[in-house]
């Protein structure tokens, strides 16, 4: 009788082992499915989302226009596939913050693996908790998000805020970063943007809260810059890709200091031109951009012809305006008769400049109050020099 019952308990503990080996396995696949985000809803204001990590694949899945008017809290190692022109967009009363971290980053993907398969990422809020830390956006800068017909795999509206770090934007068909609007509070640090049409199309103002980042490897490798008027102390860096001023880039009164570090690229659109003008009121403002000689500046065209662009207008007395170990080509054209325009009552000091292919003056000067201080210049192929009515 012993013997029995040891057996019967035996096939006892077998049947409940098993019994529970395939609970477990059915609560495992459940857990491997990705939840597909109920699109007749959204995040309501004082609400808040929290997507975990659920399994090593896709995550979640959103095949709309995701309104997000709460708080939306992403986190570590989390996947979210996006259907064909599907989007996330972070409305005035929302929040995102996108939390990767080293190893275990967030990836934004889309269902095709196409460029331009889903919208990306829309954000109108200026709340102080958005970020985007450690993430991944793919094969976004898709179908406009709004009637402007705005663009990119991450597109910031007019006065927001928003931190983005450590982030790889890649395979946008358009824009992979865009931020053309005013009042925008923001910080990039060491992002990177590649295999996009444009890396980014920001204000001038923008281009200051930009901290190192990677913005090679695109169809053109450029950061554009809007038309649009810089009123702060701001730095264009190196990044190792040209500025394209697309129409014109006005350093204005109010505040506006503009530096060129060196090795910077400036290439202007069809009559670009860069403005220093102090308007009618407030602070003078001023250019200081001065290279080194193993290092110069480079004012060009997006386009190397002849008149291409008209050139660089100075209105402002500013002592501290300085162009010096740079390369000034293709300005000054019928618009503007020199690639440098001083008006009068202005200040400026040039020197160590190359000017090459200049239709008509090199430097042009008003006719009054003019204080302009030259030393190693040199011209190549110049209508003129230095010009004086």
């Amino acid at each position: 009788m012993k013997n029995k019952f040891l057996l019967i308990g035996a096939l006892s503990s077998l049947m409940f082992v098993t019994s529970c080996s395939k609970d477990d396995d059915i609560e495992e696949a459940a857990e491997l499915l990705a939840e597909t985000i109920d699109c007749s809803t959204s995040v309501a204001a004082g609400e808040t989302l929290t997507l975990e990590n659920r399994n090593n694949g896709i995550d979640y899945i959103i095949n709309c226009v995701y309104a997000v008017n709460g708080d939306i809290i992403i986190k570590p190692g989390v996947t979210i596939q996006f259907g064909t022109d599907a989007g996330l967009a972070v409305r005035t009363s929302g929040s995102i913050q996108v939390l990767g971290v080293v190893g275990e980053p967030v990836l934004f993907t889309g269902e095709d693996k196409n460029p331009g398969s889903w919208r990306g990422v829309y954000i109108e809020s200026n709340d102080i908790k958005n970020k985007m830390e450690f993430t991944n956006i793919e094969y976004a800068g898709g179908e406009a998000f709004n009637s402007n017909g705005d663009k990119g795999a991450v597109i910031v509206w007019s006065n927001t805020h928003l931190t983005m770090r450590n982030s790889i934007i890649s395979n946008s068909e358009t824009y992979g970063f865009n931020a053309i609007y005013g009042g925008d509070e923001l910080v990039l640090e060491n992002n990177t943007i590649t295999n996009c049409n444009v890396p980014m199309l920001i204000r001038p103002n923008y281009v200051n809260g930009m901290v190192g980042g990677n913005y090679t490897g695109n169809v053109t490798n450029a950061i554009y810059l809007t038309d649009a008027f810089l009123n702060i102390d701001a730095t264009f860096k190196d990044f190792g890709v040209p500025y394209h001023i697309l129409s014109r880039l006005v350093v204005a009164s109010g505040g506006g200091k503009l530096t060129i570090n060196p090795g910077v690229v400036m290439k202007f659109g069809l009559n670009g031109r860069m403005v220093i003008d102090e308007g009618a009121s407030g602070s003078k403002p001023s250019l200081i951009a001065v290279g080194t000689a193993q290092n110069p500046i480079l004012f060009t065209s997006i386009d190397p012809v002849l008149g291409a662009w008209q050139g660089i207008y100075f209105d402002t007395p500013s002592a501290l305006n300085e162009i010096g170990f740079a390369t000034i080509e293709y300005a000054s054209n019928n618009a503007q008769d020199g690639a440098i325009y001083l008006w009068d009552d202005t200040v400026l000091n040039v020197h160590d400049v190359h000017f090459k292919d200049i239709i008509h003056c090199a430097i042009l000067l008003g006719t009054n109050g003019i204080l302009l201080t030259y030393s190693n210049l040199s011209f190549e192929n110049v209508g003129d020099e230095i010009c004086i009515p």
